[in-house]
């Protein structure tokens, strides 16, 4: 008897997609006559089984069996081996072509054979293991072959050992598992970690993509493991692992499925991508290959000379050179200098760096004498992408001033135009970047070196990386800022630019901390390095330039105190830095360079850090002629439970008592020192202590930026409590008299609105006393927040246009009535649709195209940066054009009060004619938004030397704050029909009882 084992692959036809279903089927002969099955196979293909739709797509034999009496012979059909089941059940039948078993009723019996290796380094005193490596591993279901790949003396007596297992089939991990573990208990093995290759299957794009796109890679391991790994290579570099980043994102689950999305995809992202399952000794891995249409992450423009000069002829030539770095990316290049372009630039290729290279003309006697050209370089991918880079080319005419060209030490400064300032790249060895000098007149200014050490670039260049999310993990962190600790610590080799390089790093770093949080081990590196710049002098020459390098430097070393996680570190002091930290309790009080600091605040942490020499760096925007004391002092609170915090100063005065002293704080949103919240209070002996609180204030949604005055932050949560509330009745009110006063269709546009308006309001102000507390808001909390106060606050202005546009409309037009349907459609879509594409734009923009953020984790609210610039315009501007409008509207309900119908013979009496005015006002306002009017002050009004800004603002935060009970008054309690209803429900009659009892009574 010949019992066949088929492989039959059935296909579900679906309008979606095609489903491919693998079933077994047994085919029985009973006899001593063999049949050839595999003829009629083909015959099957194509069969439709029933009336669903699925159809035999495929059929071979997977294996046979001879069974003569009580002895059973199987084999498997070809490019088909033993499963794992058989293999693990009978012993006997691993790794042999006919088994002699009772294995017929075993399903699956064979499996399509499958390409698995085990790639292995096994480390030991051994000179030689291939045999003990071929014994213990030959054990396992469908092996071919153990290759040595080579072995390499590491140590005295150490050799390592790299090895390749091939198979045909899929292994169980446990097994390899045991397999490793009985290898280790040998005293003269050491380490023993395989890699698998065909147990994981990972799907990545095809082809070339898209720069800058979003793009997705999936692995999926046939068995759960531990946990997961991905790492990425480019051309012969070690392998990264990937961590998150500001362009890595990783799923949150890796025991069987992984994913990394990638969300811009650049050059620096193209290469080879590994995802690994890993278990124990053994990993599970798949690769696959990113290919980028790439564009120049860097474009480098010159022009030779830098300065066209026209002062002695009637035309000049200028090159312009374009640079990249050599990449694999064919491009089309064109330069151009002012309106001339040259299509066809000669290509260089030479020490890793390509040049295209121009020459063009210059006209000095061009119509109207332009003081420079612009001159570019638009490189293009195969995709069709582009990439360009713009500069200034000065031109000098015989009237011009100039300085004339000088060398100095062998460093030669071109002929350059009066206020232009020529670059020339560093000769300095070991050194990158350039040195600057400005012209002015005809004086050269000082030499600004920006000559970075080498170095300290390549420090730099693994900071980006690690922001990014390549090679993002603790170890990498700590090999940074050990690099950078290295680096900086001989004082007198650090110039501007390496002072510049370094807190470029403290940024980054202070980004990546966002998506990686960094650990305490890092903590001596990071600080002693921060401390060695502050022993530099920031001379760069440009007074602007030196004072935001020292605002980005605070901001930077702010941050990274904030985001380093402390677990049993005291704090650490260097000769510049001191760091020192309280742990739980209500108040903290420590002492950084002789300024003792008390922190009144119920908190899990507070870290206090003192920096010196670093006051005097700072800019001096409005305290120009103020001497500054050496100390900054910056505490952060860590998970505060308290609504408010505290902190005072005590900081030695040796000026005397004859200096008038001034408590002051760095405002990092505006990059200047206010005394917005401080105040300074005189001390024993010559002691003067600085006493601050800040909160968050109301009119800070209209404000430029955080506003801080005396009782403000309390009237806002006042108001806004009482709002809460009276919102909160309304709509209850609304719900329970809704079916009583909603009569007509006027009345349910009217309701409708409020009601939107109502709920609208409520969430807003709620979202905004969730965010009252910036400091105790994590990045993601503060900005759900500060998405939903937009939202919500500009859904309520564009429901408040709706019903105002309404009640004009049947104003004027009074004959021609808008249907309850379409009113509903244009309601909700103004209502709701036009704030979410406004906050979505927004967001979009300003998080993708704009180096401007789109919300403030100091506020948590828009930003501003200067006129025109700044996220809150896109509140500003949808609120202030709807208040006009809405204001408008009331002119026009105030105008139809006073016109006499055609009835009346005589205009209404002054005193009529007011109280009408007087009562369209009172009711209209707030649900019109005219409040808000006082916005529009709020953000022109930002001189807090004037009284008057002080009244719009303190107005602002009374009036506005309290909206939602303004609207529970005059949309509630003023209509008398829901007045009546309420006192009915009150009294608990119903209103067709009451109308019963009206109608005995006539």
């Amino acid at each position: 008897m010949l019992l066949f084992a088929a492989l039959f692959i059935f296909s579900q036809t679906s309008h979606v997609e095609s489903i491919d279903v693998t079933h077994w089927a047994e085919v029985m002969i009973e006899g001593n006559k063999t049949l050839n099955v595999a003829d009629h196979l083909p015959g099957l293909i194509g069969t439709v089984l029933d009336t669903t739709g699925v159809t035999i797509t495929n059929a071979e034999i997977a294996a046979e069996c001879e069974i003569v009496g009580q002895n059973t012979t199987c084999w498997c059909g070809p490019d088909y081996v033993w499963s794992n089941f058989v293999c693990d059940s009978v012993n006997i039948c691993c790794n042999v072509d006919k088994c002699v078993a009772n294995i017929s009723y075993f399903t699956p019996l064979c499996l399509p054979k499958v390409n698995v290796s085990l790639i292995g380094m096994l480390t030991g005193s051994s000179s030689t293991v291939g045999t003990m490596l071929q014994n213990a591993f030959n054990v396992l279901n469908a092996f071919n072959s153990l290759t040595m790949r080579g072995s390499l003396l590491t140590g005295s007596f150490t050799y390592a050992h790299n090895f390749t297992v091939s198979l045909s089939s899929v292994f169980a991990t446990s097994k390899v598992q045991s397999i490793i573990a009985t290898l280790l208990t040998d005293p003269t093995i050491y380490s023993l970690n395989v890699r698998s290759l065909g147990m994981v299957f990972i799907e990545a794009p095809a082809g070339k993509v898209c720069y800058n796109s979003k793009q997705q890679l999936n692995c999926t391991s046939i068995e759960a493991m531990s946990k997961c790994v991905w790492q990425m290579s480019r051309g012969e570099e070690v392998p990264l692992i990937l961590g998150p980043g500001s362009e890595v994102m990783l799923s949150d689950t890796c025991t069987e499925r992984s994913t990394v999305t990638l969300l811009k995809t650049s050059g620096f992202w193209s290469g080879i991508y590994s995802c690994l399952f890993v278990s124990g000794n053994v990993a599970h891995m798949a690769m696959a290959p990113i290919q980028i249409a790439l564009l120049p992450e860097v474009i480098n423009v010159t022009s030779n000379p830098q300065t066209a000069d026209c002062s002695e002829a009637s035309s000049a030539k200028v090159t312009i050179t374009c640079s990249i770095d050599n990449s694999t990316e064919t491009y089309i290049s064109r330069l151009k200098l002012g309106s001339i372009e040259n299509t066809a630039p000669i290509k260089e290729e030479r020490s890793g760096i390509i040049r295209y290279t121009a020459d063009f003309p210059v006209n000095c006697l061009a119509e109207g004498k332009p003081s420079s050209l612009e001159g570019s370089c638009i490189l293009e991918n195969t995709l069709n992408q582009l990439r360009n880079l713009s500069i200034r080319v000065p031109i000098i005419y015989p009237s011009d001033l100039f300085c004339a060209a000088e060398v100095i030490e062998e460093r030669i400064w071109p002929k350059t135009k009066n206020n232009e300032t020529a670059v020339i790249d560093c000769i300095a060895s070991g050194r990158q970047g350039t040195m600057k000098r400005k012209c002015n007149g005809k004086q050269w200014g000082e030499e600004v070196s920006l000559c970075v050490k080498a170095v300290l670039n390549n420090v730099a260049l693994q900071a980006k990386d690690f922001e990014k999310g390549l090679g993002a993990t603790q170890e990498v962190a700590q090999l940074i800022f050990q690099s950078l600790k290295n680096n900086t610590s001989d004082d007198d080799e650090n110039s501007f630019g390496d002072v510049k390089a370094t807190v470029t790093v403290f940024q980054t770093m202070k980004q990546a901390s966002v998506n990686m949080p960094l650990g305490e081990n890092l903590l001596p590196d990071f600080i002693e390095s921060a401390s060695s710049m502050l022993n530099v002098t920031w001379d760069g020459g440009d007074k602007e330039e030196s004072g935001s390098l020292a605002s980005q430097y605070l901001s930077s070393v702010e941050g990274l105190v904030k985001s380093i996680r402390i677990n049993s570190s005291e704090g650490y002091n260097s000769s510049n830095i001191q760091l020192q930290i309280c742990r739980g309790g209500t108040s903290c009080n420590k002492t950084v360079f002789n300024v003792e600091v008390e922190l009144n605040a119920t908190a899990d942490m507070v870290k206090t850090v003192g920096l010196q020499s670093l006051a005097n760096r700072l800019p001096k925007l409005g305290y120009e002629d103020s001497s500054f004391p050496s100390i900054v002092v910056s505490s952060t609170v860590e998970n505060n439970t308290q609504p408010s915090v505290n902190i005072r100063l005590a900081f030695p005065n040796d000026e005397g008592s004859s200096a008038t002293m001034q408590c002051v704080f760095w405002n990092v949103s505006e990059e200047r020192w206010s005394d917005e919240g401080c105040d300074y209070v005189q001390g024993p002996g010559n002691t003067v202590y600085c006493e601050c609180n800040h909160l968050t204030s109301f009119s800070m949604l209209m404000s430029k930026h955080s506003v801080s005055m005396p009782f403000l932050d309390q009237l806002t949560y006042v108001g806004l409590g009482i709002s809460i509330c009276s919102l909160i009745i309304y709509i209850i009110i609304e719900c329970l008299v809704w079916s009583a006063v909603v009569k007509s269709s006027l009345s349910h546009f009217r309701h409708t609105s409020l009601l939107n308006i109502a709920l609208c309001l409520l969430l807003a102000d709620c979202s905004f006393l969730a965010s009252s507390f910036p400091s105790i808001l994590n990045e993601t909390l503060c900005l759900i927040l500060v998405v939903a106060k937009h939202y919500f606050f500009l859904a309520m202005f564009f429901w408040m246009l709706c019903l105002s546009v309404m009640l004009v409309h049947q104003l004027i037009f009074v004959f021609s009535h808008i249907g309850k349907k379409m009113y509903m459609i244009l309601g909700f879509t103004i209502g709701y649709v036009c704030p979410t594409v406004t906050v979505a734009v927004t967001y979009v923009y300003y998080d993708q195209a704009s180096d401007i953020p789109y919300y403030s984790s100091k506020t948590c609210w828009l930003t501003y940066q200067s006129v025109m610039q700044g996220s809150i315009h896109a509140f500003l501007f949808p609120v202030g054009t709807i208040v006009l409008v809405n204001i408008a509207s009331m002119v026009v309900v105030i105008a139809t009060v006073l016109k006499p119908s055609g009835a009346e013979t005589n205009k209404k009496g002054d005193k009529d004619a007011a109280k009408s005015i007087i009562k369209v006002i009172l009711f209209l306002t707030p649900i019109f938004g005219g409040t808000w009017i006082l916005g529009i002050f709020v953000f022109l009004m930002d001189d807090f030397t004037q009284f008057m800004t002080y009244v719009v603002h303190y107005a602002f935060t009374i009036v506005n704050s309290l909206q939602g009970f303004f609207i529970l008054l005059t949309g509630c309690f003023a209509e008398k029909r829901v007045r009546d209803e309420i006192l009915k429900i009150v009294l608990g009659k119903s209103g067709k009882e009451q109308a019963t009892a009206t109608s005995v009574a006539k």
